[in-house]
């Protein structure tokens, strides 16, 4: 997944936040451009997991629009900071990586892995709504026991933040455009389950990166979680049942700055040909 810290609600009220304030004029608000530098540590053991420095690079995110890899604690944390501020935000588990699901460690029939796997491998699977990672515990003669939560679900976090620079966010709005209309009538509501066939490529070659056809089945999602990128929380909210559409996303929508490696570069602007099959 993304940088740590940089991610899919609450600052912990007893956080310490104590502050050295350098510049008064551009403060963290919803809807603002941020550059910040974090260090994210683990608070059980002390060890540091992520830190922007090492990449000589501050994490680019806009304020308030659930970004893809921008841990929704410290979306929270941030607000109300100023430029060169400092600040420890602590994260609990829900507002980082998940609390812990022992109903996500299952076990699995071994002529459904790759050949070889052994404990503490990580594994990419397919899954119901895309592919899905999981680590290895354990491994028998007829199945091997994987663990599908985030390495770091249930896990107390400190991230070091400083305010790098703090500015009016670039214009963002989801283009639609309407290839097929739905039905007119049915459209989805928050946390429906919706079932989607997509295309996905790049706005500026058209290199085509994601397709749930190539996979041979739709997606499947819960709407206006941050599931899935911004872009599509936003753009099919306005779908109805059945319409086919294209969605013309902004990076700072998708995948910003950081992008996703290799399929996805840095500021990339997104398009796709989306049809909403199913709403439940």
């Amino acid at each position: 997944r993304a940088a740590i810290g940089a991610r899919g609600s609450r600052s912990h009220p007893h956080s310490r936040q104590s502050s050295k304030m350098v510049n008064q004029d551009n403060v963290v608000a919803e809807g603002m451009l941020v550059k910040a530098h974090f260090q994210t540590i683990r608070r059980d053991n002390g060890e540091i997991l992520d830190s922007s420095r090492d990449r000589a690079a501050p994490l680019t995110f806009v304020c308030g629009v659930q970004a893809a890899g921008v841990l929704p604690g410290l979306d929270k944390g941030v607000r109300g900071m100023a430029t060169g501020e400092e600040r420890d935000i602590t994260l609990l588990p829900e507002e980082a990586f998940g609390v812990r699901d022992e109903e996500k460690v299952t076990d699995i029939p071994m002529k459904m892995l790759p050949k070889g796997v052994e404990p503490g491998q990580v594994l990419t699977l397919p899954g119901p709504r895309g592919p899905m990672r999981a680590t290895v515990m354990q491994v028998g003669k007829k199945a091997a026991v994987l663990d599908f939560n985030h390495p770091l679900a249930g896990a107390d976090l400190t991230m070091k933040v400083q305010i790098v620079s703090v500015e009016k966010a670039p214009p963002m709005e989801v283009v639609r455009e309407i290839v097929t209309p739905g039905d007119g009538k049915t459209f989805p509501k928050v946390r429906d389950e919706l079932t989607m066939h997509y295309t996905a490529t790049l706005a500026a070659t058209g290199q085509k990166f994601d397709s749930s056809y190539d996979r041979g089945a739709p997606l499947v999602f819960r709407i206006g979680l941050g599931k899935v990128i911004r872009g599509w929380d936003v753009g099919v909210m306005n779908m109805s049942l059945g319409e086919r559409a294209t969605l013309r996303i902004p990076a700072a929508l998708a995948y910003g700055e950081r992008g996703a490696p290799p399929a996805i570069p840095p500021n990339a602007d997104l398009v796709f040909d989306v049809t909403l099959l199913k709403i439940s």
